[in-house]
């Protein structure tokens, strides 16, 4: 796609507009639910024809993908951890642990919408989009800061990867947690979870 200034790539009212129809999307999953939230629907609310959403996605699964990747990058972009790898395995552990569940809550709505697309949108194989193999990357970063820990005495001995999965499956259930428990609070919450894995990587006394 070609800008008005003659450069490849959307322009600016191009990419405000895209965001716009996904904001849109964030907000029908998260009140309507993944059935309800047709290109139709997600049209109405932008105050734009269906062509318009079709255009910049495609389809309604190219529309949910836009989603889980904006909510994704905005979330990797919160986490000073993933570019400050100063201080000890114990201390990064515990930022990230309190810099996810941040997000998960200041961001309730957005992180309701990834779990309508969780557990509904379906390739065309019939199998669930988003599963195993795309949280991956998420487990074996965790599990890769584990390790760092157990090389440098920090942690004592575990499997590294069951760990990061259990830490990650903590961090997965937040946004159904929130919805569930409006009045929750989030700096609760992080403390709980912060206490339970410092305690269940801490070497032997």
């Amino acid at each position: 796609m070609r800008s008005r200034n003659g450069s490849n790539g959307p322009s600016f009212i191009e990419r405000a507009r895209r965001e716009q129809i996904i904001g849109c999307a964030v907000d029908s999953l998260a009140e309507d639910g993944f059935a309800a939230t047709s290109i139709g629907a997600v049209a109405t609310r932008a105050e734009v024809a269906k062509s318009a959403v079709l255009y910049y996605f495609g389809s309604k699964a190219g529309l949910l993908e836009a989603v889980v990747e904006s909510v994704y990058a905005d979330a990797a972009a919160t986490l000073s951890i993933t570019t400050d790898t100063s201080g000890d395995s114990r201390e990064r552990l515990r930022t990230y642990l309190a810099e996810c569940t941040a997000f998960a809550d200041e961001n309730r709505g957005r992180t309701a919408a990834l779990t309508e697309i969780f557990a509904n949108l379906r390739s065309d194989d019939g199998n669930l989009r988003y599963g195993v193999v795309e949280n991956a990357p998420m487990v074996e970063f965790v599990a890769d800061l584990l390790r760092r820990g157990q090389a440098d005495g920090t942690f004592g001995a575990f499997d590294p990867t069951l760990m990061a999965l259990s830490i990650r499956s903590a961090i997965d259930t937040l946004p159904a947690l929130f919805a569930s428990q409006p009045n929750l609070s989030g700096a609760q919450v992080s403390a709980h979870l912060i206490s339970l894995f410092v305690r269940a990587t801490q070497t032997s006394q």
